[in-house]
């Protein structure tokens, strides 16, 4: 069976439901972070930030700024698992969250394995 390659408009859109998914939810924030916190050298600035500001402020910034100037996401994108982690022990209801987040996984893996 052959797949098609997703579109780089496929995945902003589904950039879009991430983050519209995430204001459904409750977890979208108007405060901006401070830059010290963004500038954090670790992994997903888990010192600075919780991983939802991580996910609006740092993730989907750089995943569009990937897909306008590259055209291309990054090769091994696969957020679903540290998402599902990390919203477990939220009150929120995250379900179609996590689903929008796992289609971007989706997404960006057959963007590299379309045949």
């Amino acid at each position: 069976m052959e797949t098609v390659r997703p579109s780089t408009d496929m995945m902003l859109r589904q950039l879009d439901q991430i983050a519209h998914e995430m204001q459904r939810a409750g977890l979208w924030s108007d405060q901006r972070p401070s830059e010290q916190a963004l500038a954090s050298p670790n992994p997903f600035c888990f010192d600075t930030l919780a991983f939802e500001e991580w996910l609006q402020w740092k993730f989907l910034p750089q995943m569009r700024e990937l897909l306008d100037r590259f055209g291309t996401p990054p090769e091994n994108c696969s957020m679903a698992p540290l998402a599902e982690h990390q919203f477990a022990e939220l009150e929120e209801e995250t379900d179609r969250l996590l689903a929008a987040i796992a289609e971007f996984d989706n997404l960006a893996w057959h963007f590299f394995n379309a045949r």
